[in-house]
């Protein structure tokens, strides 16, 4: 009996335990249940108000359509304003260029040859004068008594000769006294030479033809023998020396052409040439020197003393691509050009030959006809847009324009 109640609360025990089991099994169940179902609920809503195609509840029944994508508008660049040059053909030059300053081969000081007092200055600096032209006259009333006196004696001694000549010849008088006749006679002609070069003296006359660059005499001034008046110089005779390194010894010869300028005189160009070659080459510095003269036929002033470039003309190329010196974008050690192609900037490596103040040659790559950037590639990228405009709208661009505004 005992046995059978122990059974009995042994089997109760075991089956509150299993219902137990079940009910939390149930539970766990029905909560995973209303997750899952809470989840889908939110996931359609998500997906409804991200699709923003998706109906409301009550139209679970119906299918609904997707969107179609819009493809996005591409960002169109401004086009840059800019000018452009032609490309054409012409001849070109490859010169040596040197800084030197102008000189004269005569510079030429003029002095009193007779003491006295200036009466006249008739010449001033600035003055060209000829050879001969009187610049002042000196007092000159003893001079020209000596050689009115000399005059008189020589006359004289003339007309004295004459009858010793007439003596001699019917052999009234002797050789010695003939011979003592004809050197008085000479005696008094050098005496009046003598006397007219004292006069002629007093007279201050240019010794070559040129300019009057120093006035020392003054009216009234009282100056002696070999006292400085005047200093001249000849401006037909005007060069300038250079040094030209000795790789060019061959290639520098005589008579080559040469431009000379001077900032001074800014526009004007005076034709020269190459006078004289030094064969000697300083081992020094490794130069040799070269006299450059200016041709007298230029037709504008030109004087001693200016500072003038010098170029040498040592080869030329005819009908070459000459691209303006203003369509060269320097990018490191490499220059490049912009040309017109289009609408667009096409950007090209320059390759590059002579050159000179207004144009640079290009071997290569670039056409007669073809237009290039001449102002406002500053800011330029290549393939931009751009638009060919006047001088001023593009200055005022170049100024004004951002790099990321020129982008393609």
């Amino acid at each position: 009996m005992y046995y059978c109640v122990f059974k009995m609360k042994t089997w109760r025990r075991i089956g509150i335990v299993l219902f137990a089991s079940l009910a939390i099994a149930g539970c766990s169940k029905l909560s995973d249940n209303l997750l899952e179902s809470k989840s889908g609920k939110g996931g359609k809503t998500a997906s409804a108000e991200k699709g923003g195609g998706i109906k409301a509840k009550g139209d679970k029944g119906q299918k609904t359509e997707k969107p179609e994508k819009t493809q996005p508008t591409p960002r169109v660049r401004p086009a840059v304003p800019v000018k452009v040059a032609i490309v054409e053909e012409g001849d070109i030059t490859s010169s040596l260029v040197f800084d030197s300053v102008l000189e004269t081969e005569s510079s030429i000081e003029i002095f009193a040859e007779s003491s006295g007092v200036i009466l006249e200055v008739l010449v001033e600096e600035g003055d060209r004068v000829k050879q001969g032209q009187i610049l002042a006259r000196l007092e000159s009333d003893m001079q020209q008594v000596d050689a009115d006196e000399a005059e008189a004696r020589y006359e004289h001694e003339k007309l004295n000769n004459q009858r010793m000549v007439e003596l001699h010849e019917r052999k009234l008088i002797n050789l010695q006294e003939f011979e003592t006749a004809k050197f008085n006679l000479e005696q008094m002609r050098l005496r009046y030479e003598r006397a007219s070069i004292q006069l002629e003296n007093t007279i201050v006359r240019a010794t070559v033809d040129g300019v009057i660059t120093e006035r020392l005499a003054q009216v009234g001034r009282r100056v002696t023998a070999n006292r400085q008046l005047y200093t001249m110089m000849n401006l037909d005779e005007l060069h300038a020396n250079v040094n030209v390194s000795g790789q060019h010894l061959l290639n520098v010869k005589q008579g080559l052409e040469a431009v000379i300028d001077s900032d001074l005189i800014e526009g004007v160009q005076y034709d020269a040439f190459v006078r004289l070659v030094s064969p000697v080459v300083d081992p020094g510095s490794g130069t040799f020197k070269v006299k450059v003269a200016v041709l007298q036929d230029n037709g504008m002033p030109i004087y001693p003393g200016m500072f003038v470039n010098v170029r040498i003309i040592v080869d030329n190329r005819k009908d070459s691509i000459l691209i303006p010196k203003d369509a060269v974008v320097h990018e490191g050690d490499l220059k490049y050009i912009y040309t017109v192609q289009e609408g667009k900037a096409r950007k090209q490596l320059l390759q590059e030959g002579y050159s000179n103040v207004e144009f640079v040659q290009a071997t290569s790559g670039v056409n007669r006809g073809d237009a290039v950037i001449v102002m406002g590639h500053n800011a330029l990228k290549d393939g931009a847009n751009v638009k060919v405009v006047t001088d001023s709208v593009a200055s005022e661009n170049a100024e004004t324009t951002h790099p990321a505004t020129a982008e393609g």
